[in-house]
């Protein structure tokens, strides 16, 4: 939490240095664009720059992730919408677009599919009463879901009698609420807030959170809905007025970061009509009683997100312009929202690395585990369907049915996941969190001691000098330590602390030992990410510890670019210097050699070919564009690279091209 008014830019704070602009400040002033001035492109003015800013569609909302719509897209949808036919059609429309429709009005889709099974013939004035009829039934259905649980609370959890008493008072009081009309969420809002004030029960907060969030999503639905009068139209304005409960509130809009200075270029971010109404009495974008890490989560993914659109070219911007909204947003959240140094190297990639035309493309095998690869795309429908889950059993569901698309160690802890839940069915959140974090504290464990015992077989084998015997010796001590203090999990920066010695980190790699260390310290931060992580990022709104570990799991098969020869050692971002990598078997490679890398993992060979193969299918197809030779080029440079590895070059290549 933080405080809402206006921290002055120019306030000091030991974190100053981090986020230090290169132009100095002009003091007798704290308007923000003297301390920030935006960078864009030469051919690009500022008005140009928010002209297009607010013709982009699909951007996610700084401030709440919600997918925007510009005005014209917007409109677009409107005229599309009361042009359906029947319940069919506006079915698959609303499907269509369903990423730019609130929660809560994603009950209306919910509502035509059971609609369009009991009545598949009815036209659309019998579809449209029906929605505005099944409206109230939705909230009345969702209370008496919340009264169920409160009974089930009181039966299946140990809490004393005086607590059961009060729920179950709750649930009676909430009983006669339900059957009276005009339902007011203020009045069960009161009856819930009576109820948190009586009881000590030690989880009545979360309780009331998760019961207060369905109520509320329901509640909104029903006026949302029911204040169209949709009976008393006919069926063209209706359905426009149904595209404007929908649609009307994903708008963009241009809102000042900070009301300070409402005029400076930097100042400037896109969000949802939705938040600019929520935030029109903030001095900020955010409020108050918003969670910093979601926010910075989410101003994370709308920096990806217009950083992608200046990759196609539908905005223009240069690189400072990212830096400069990043220093600015953390200036006037007082460092509440401030990026660590993987969301850096993530603007870095994505400003300095050419545009990759495999991003896309659903489909693709990786080239070193032979597990689908999933799209961007497809990240956030699986996502969707995390967020829309309510049990364990669900979350597990999903987990199978994109098994085909985890990396190795994804899956191996996935696994762990259903082989819990399968050895007892009824696992909570808490004890499944207190199960994966053992198992993942013994595994990272495992790593270490691996290492322990190749450091070990080093200093007996190879012929070392006195002082190099002197220094292993050293660290694998320190090593033992800390292997036998207790802990829960590696700590990679202690580790760091520890192996990051000039032996094994020189360039020279004299004992080959760099590559391995480094893969040892991925290894363990790629374990123990999913696992354990922050209360702040799954104590928020209807989310959950398990919920965060299977997004966590997902990321890690998501599509990346690597290059064949790194950039750094000359290598080009041209299309033949490039494949693609699950995003955890790219982090695993490091800075390894495509020749290391493939004498380290003999299976690549294969597995490459299938990725060629895969490629050139969807050439054929037409789903890849302009790349007609990629696969004889890739075939042919690592031909090179390799010292003749021909395998790959005989399917793909010719021996004498490169």
């Amino acid at each position: 939490m933080f405080m809402i008014f206006h921290i002055s830019p120019f306030t000091p704070t030991k974190n100053y240095n981090l986020y230090q602009t290169q132009r100095p400040f002009v003091t007798g002033t704290n308007k923000a664009h003297d301390v920030y001035a935006p960078s864009f492109c030469a051919q690009t003015s500022n008005t140009q720059f928010e002209d297009e800013l607010k013709n982009l569609d699909g951007i996610r909302c700084a401030r709440c992730n919600r997918h925007t719509l510009s005005e014209k897209k917007y409109q677009l949808l409107l005229e599309q919408i009361s042009q359906v036919k029947d319940g069919h059609e506006l079915e698959k429309f609303l499907t269509d677009n369903k990423q730019y429709i609130s929660e809560s009005n994603l009950l209306m889709l919910k509502d035509l599919q059971d609609i369009n099974k009991k009545h598949p013939d009815a036209n659309i004035n019998l579809v449209l009463k029906k929605i505005h009829y099944h409206a109230p039934r939705f909230y009345k259905q969702t209370c008496q879901d919340n009264i169920n649980l409160l009974k089930l609370v009181t039966e299946k959890l140990i809490m004393s009698d005086k607590n059961k008493e009060i729920y179950l008072n709750t649930a009676q009081k909430l009983a006669q609420h339900k059957e009276f009309l005009p339902y007011n969420i203020m009045e069960f809002s009161s009856i819930m807030n009576e109820t948190l004030r009586e009881t000590d029960y030690p989880r009545k907060q979360k309780l009331y959170d998760k019961i207060m969030l369905h109520q509320t999503k329901a509640y909104k639905y029903y006026k949302d809905i029911t204040r169209q009068y949709l009976i008393n139209k006919e069926p063209q304005e209706a359905l426009t007025a149904i595209g404007q409960v929908l649609f009307k509130k994903s708008v963009s809009k241009i809102s000042p970061i900070s009301k300070r200075d409402e005029t400076s270029d930097i100042n400037k971010i896109l969000v949802c009509t939705d938040c600019t109404h929520k935030t029109e009495n903030s001095g900020r974008y955010f409020k108050a009683k918003d969670s910093s890490e979601k926010l910075k989560n989410n101003f994370t993914q709308y920096l990806q997100d217009i950083t992608k659109a200046k990759n196609n070219n539908e905005i223009h911007f240069d690189n400072e312009y990212l830096h400069n909204l990043v220093k600015f947003v953390g200036k006037t959240s007082q460092y509440s929202i401030t990026l660590n140094p993987n969301d850096w190297s993530f603007l870095n990639y994505k400003t300095n690395f050419a545009p990759f035309p495999f991003e896309n493309i659903e489909g693709l095998p990786c080239p070193k585990c032979n597990a689908t690869m999933i799209t961007y795309a497809q990240r956030e429908k699986i996502y969707k369907q995390i967020h829309e889950s309510s049990s364990l059993k669900e979350l597990n569901k999903i987990i199978k049915e994109n098994s085909q698309s985890l990396p190795p160690l994804a899956k191996k802890i996935a696994n762990k996941f259903d082989k819990n839940l399968r050895y007892d069915p009824y696992l909570n959140d808490t004890i499944m969190k207190r199960k994966m974090s053992l198992f993942a504290s013994n595994l990272s464990t495992h790593e270490l001691r691996c290492v322990i015992k190749t450091l070990r077989e080093k200093i007996e084998s190879e012929n070392l000098t006195g002082n190099d015997k002197k220094q292993l010796e050293k660290i694998m001590q320190e090593l033992t330590e800390y292997d036998e203090e207790p802990k829960r999990f590696l700590s990679s920066t202690r580790l760091k602390q520890i192996l990051f010695k000039p032996i094994i980190t020189d360039n020279d790699d004299r004992l080959n030992l760099r590559d391995y260390i480094e893969n040892f310290l991925t290894r363990v931060e790629q374990i123990q990410g999913p696992i354990f992580h922050s209360k702040e990022i799954y104590e928020s709104e209807n989310y959950s510890w398990s919920k965060v570990f299977v997004e966590r799991i997902f990321r890690k098969a998501v599509i990346t670019q690597d290059h064949l020869i790194a950039r750094k050692s000359g290598g080009s971002d041209a299309i033949d210097n490039k494949i693609a990598l699950h995003r955890e078997c790219n982090q695993l490679k490091g800075r390894q050699t495509i020749a290391k890398w493939l004498t380290n993992n003999p299976q690549i060979e294969d597995n490459m070919a299938n990725y060629l193969r895969k490629i050139n299918e969807k050439i054929e197809d037409g789903k890849i564009k302009n790349c007609d030779n990629y696969a004889k080029e890739i075939a042919n440079k690592i031909f090179y690279l390799c010292g003749g590895k021909d395998k790959l070059s005989k399917e793909f290549g010719k021996n004498n091209s490169l």
